[in-house]
């Protein structure tokens, strides 16, 4: 019934402000734009993943977040926060799990990197 593939969908504040964050800071892919109707899409490096954004006068963050795997935690973090990317707290680690790092775009959706400790 489903396709491979999902797409995430934020509400955001400024849609130029959001695509230069997910462009320039994450290195994501702008792949639609339209200013008329406020919004726009960026491919991730996730086979098939997407993020659209929608401009909106209100926009209340996200809690729930969405999780980007990497093949090294400290090094992809210390290489975001260089690029001015805001984390919240420490790396945590899930023992014999997963190493976590949570961050925040611009408009305080909440976003994480993962790095996989065990193969699944």
């Amino acid at each position: 019934m489903f396709k491979p593939g999902v797409t995430v969908w934020y509400n955001v504040k400024s849609l130029d402000e959001s695509i230069r964050f997910y462009k320039e800071k994450l290195g994501f892919e702008l792949v639609f734009h339209d200013p008329a109707s406020g919004m726009a899409m960026v491919n991730t490096a996730t086979e098939r993943c997407i993020i659209g954004f929608s401009e909106a006068e209100e926009v209340i963050p996200s809690t729930s977040s969405t999780v980007f795997e990497v093949y090294d935690i400290d090094a992809s973090r210390t290489t975001l926060e260089q690029r001015g990317v805001t984390f919240l707290g420490e790396t945590e680690t899930i023992p014999d799990m997963v190493k976590l790092a949570t961050f925040v775009d611009p408009d305080g959706h909440s976003l994480m990197i993962s790095e996989e400790l065990t193969p699944l």
